[in-house]
């Protein structure tokens, strides 16, 4: 490497030599690839209130070499999101058969209700038959009967109608699994699309990358061409640009993995583009979050169990009155020549008065269930609220990571800037500096790619966490 210093020295401190046209070559690889880049990057503006603060991403070029893919038409960043939202809930299967589960939920409502409403049931009998009474002969013939049965509930404690209840507690907590299941497949799909993004943006820093490696190969292969001593410096500078290939091949390869989740997830539409980030710069508030999350359906479905818990349990204590039911019944016959017809009309009472504990063991274990979907809620709500504070706490810190990111990149750029025109221009740096300050400059700008995209996931969670990302996209969903 000294070597190489003192060769680049006395080549520009010999002008009658080969000096004259070694300082021309570096002077035009010095304004080329200083030029090469789009790499100044914007200023964060971080928005402070009650709400929360944001961080602008850094200025892009586009990737070339990329996979063929259709940019979807400018759109509100908004309205893409609502689109990928909506998408995502009408393509689910999931969600589809948890509407399924729910409509068959209220069936069971229907049911139970309509056991406690009159029961009519008609029945009868046809084929060959014989009787015979008392003193009477033989009636030997066809015989026929035909029957009707009607009951109604005049007393039964209660128990039908906290079954009802019961079943409709249960409709109730299958309507919020139903919200549930629709917030879980918004939430992928808004995660994916974040994360395609994330390594469409890595592939555009990295493709900048090889073009600067790419740019200072074309200048020293024109320096090698006149100083062969420099020809280390060429292999490796090649070499450096082939890593910067493999890791922006990486990050493409790692979006289309993405994408073909994302196109499972919203189908064959036009992809999102970068600018569905914009609307989860917002950091909400985590007092607004804390409040809004005692209105998650996940919570309310643990309620909704467990109010349905304890009506069955009280169905059971009703199942031990007495069981009161009025009864009207009539049956005509005919046999041969004979033929009958009675008919009754009363209160049938049944009591249970040894079942075996089985009803009092079935009553405490719905009590249990009850308390232990209690405890699970308690325990759910504390998780919950230790999970906001860590998820917000994440958001907050990536976006501040970012900015702090955006002043380090400053010096960065400046840092690999007079590397590059020490080494040059004046010989005064190797190029292992030039490709330190390269390499450090471009991992540092994929830091702060990463360093945005947390913040995004981060504030996407925190709002499927809150109300949801369903209320907050999909509002009219049915």
């Amino acid at each position: 490497m000294k070597q190489s210093l003192t060769r680049l020295s006395r080549a520009l401190a010999q002008p009658l030599l080969i000096g004259p046209t070694l300082c021309v070559l570096a002077l035009a690889a010095h304004a080329s690839c200083n030029d090469d880049l789009l790499n100044q990057v914007e200023r964060s503006t971080p928005r402070n209130g009650a709400r929360g603060r944001a961080v602008q991403p850094a200025v892009k070029a586009p990737v070339p070499a990329a996979p063929a893919v259709v940019e979807a038409p400018t759109m509100d960043p908004q309205l893409q999101l609502q689109t990928i939202a909506r998408e995502a809930v009408r393509r689910s299967a999931q969600v589809g058969a948890v509407k399924l589960l729910v409509e068959a939920a209220q069936y069971d409502v229907d049911e139970t209700r309509g056991a406690g409403l009159p029961q009519v049931n008609v029945g009868g009998t046809i084929g060959p038959g014989t009787s015979r009474y008392t003193n009477v002969d033989w009636n030997h013939g066809l015989y026929a009967s035909a029957s009707v049965n009607m009951t109604g509930l005049l007393y039964d404690g209660g128990r039908n109608r906290q079954l009802t209840e019961w079943r409709r507690e249960l409709a109730g907590a299958a309507k919020f699994s139903l919200q549930t299941a629709r917030e879980q497949v918004v939430l992928e799909a808004v995660s994916t699309a974040l994360e395609r993004n994330r390594y469409r943006l890595q592939a555009q820093v990295y493709q900048q990358y090889v073009r600067k490696m790419s740019c200072l190969v074309d200048a020293l292969q024109e320096i090698v061409s006149e100083d062969r001593g420099r020809a280390s410096e060429l292999v490796q500078a090649r070499k450096t640009q082939a890593q910067a290939e493999l890791q922006r091949d990486s990050a493409l390869a790692l979006s289309r993995q993405v994408e073909i989740r994302l196109r499972k997830l919203i189908g064959d539409q036009a992809p999102p583009s970068e600018g569905i980030s914009s609307p989860l710069t917002l950091t909400q508030d985590v007092g607004e979050v804390l409040r809004l999350a005692e209105q998650n359906n996940e919570l309310r479905q643990l309620r909704a169990q467990a109010d349905a818990s304890d009506r069955y349990a009280k169905a059971i204590d009703a199942g031990q009155q007495p069981q009161v039911n009025w009864v009207l019944t009539s049956t005509g016959a005919k046999t041969g020549d004979t033929k009958s017809l009675t008919a009754q009309a009363g209160i049938s009472v049944s009591y249970s008065v040894f079942n075996g504990g089985s009803t009092k063991a079935a009553a405490t274990a719905a009590a249990r269930r009850a308390e232990s979907a209690r405890q699970q809620y308690d325990e759910y709500m504390n998780t919950r609220v230790s999970r906001i504070a860590e998820v917000h706490d994440s958001a907050l810190t990536s976006f501040d990571r970012a900015k702090r990111y955006v002043e380090v990149l400053k010096d960065s750029d400046k840092v690999r800037s007079y590397t590059f025109q020490q080494w040059s221009q004046l010989g005064r740096r190797s190029l292992f500096d030039v490709m330190s300050a390269e390499g450090d400059h471009f991992n540092l700008r994929i830091a702060y790619v990463n360093s945005l995209y947390d913040g995004y996931q981060a504030n996407a969670q925190l709002r499927s966490i809150g109300a949801g990302l369903v209320g907050w996209l999909v509002p009219d969903a049915p």
